[in-house]
């Protein structure tokens, strides 16, 4: 597999980038709430819903603003041969099809994790989904990664939305659930299936009524 690789370089370069980007193809970027703090001496899991090309990007943008956590995020080791750069902001791969992959990924993750100075972005859903799709389909890969771990690591939803409006380009909505508990997801996996649907459902319904608490981009 290939391993994450964090150079200031890339991420001095990448931040002018991707602000110029976001800002280019979206009106505003809203939070619904602010990411919840987290114990420091945790390791930090973020799960975000899965629709769109934006999603590592949206996650790193709030991210940023609220922690000094080192991004890591995995990604296809095909996509991670072609575009290289990511490796050296924090994203590291899996082949999805290839089971040794699979469990070498998970133990990287995990060895990731011990370290309270990062955080991992890890798509419940596993692939790509149109947001509006239901029911939300989550794989288990979740479930079996918290099963192999030994430590305490905080578990957070989080979910995003594009949504148009009367303006010409669209909006970001973002929201953000209550931490949970790794182990207690490893035993009991209804508990984050819920708590990850229930998120995207409050999302939409902040997004209907204007719900918003700041807007990133101003």
């Amino acid at each position: 597999m290939i391993k994450a690789e964090h150079k200031r370089w890339a991420r001095i370069l990448f931040n002018t980038y991707i602000r110029r980007l976001l800002r280019k193809n979206f009106s505003h970027f809203y939070l619904v709430n602010k990411p919840p703090e987290v114990d420091a001496d945790k390791g930090l899991l973020i799960t975000p819903n899965h629709f769109s090309w934006w999603d590592g990007f949206f996650i790193d943008h709030v991210m940023r603003k609220y922690s000094n956590r080192k991004i890591h995020i995995m990604m296809l080791e095909e996509q991670l041969k072609r575009y290289w750069f990511f490796r050296k902001l924090g994203a590291y791969s899996i082949k999805l099809h290839d089971s040794v992959s699979i469990a070498e990924s998970m133990h990287y993750t995990l060895e990731i994790l011990k370290n309270p100075g990062n955080y991992v972005v890890f798509y419940p859903q596993g692939e790509i989904q149109p947001y509006d799709k239901r029911p939300i389909i989550i794989k288990p890969g979740l479930q079996r990664l918290m099963q192999n771990s030994s430590t305490e690591i905080i578990i957070l939803p989080a979910a995003f939305k594009i949504q148009y409006g009367e303006k010409h380009k669209p909006d970001v909505i973002a929201r953000f659930a209550t931490p949970l508990q790794g182990k207690q997801i490893g035993k009991n996996f209804t508990i984050f299936r819920d708590a990850f649907i229930h998120n995207i459902d409050k999302l939409d319904e902040a997004g209907r009524n204007k719900e918003y608490i700041i807007d990133l981009f101003s």
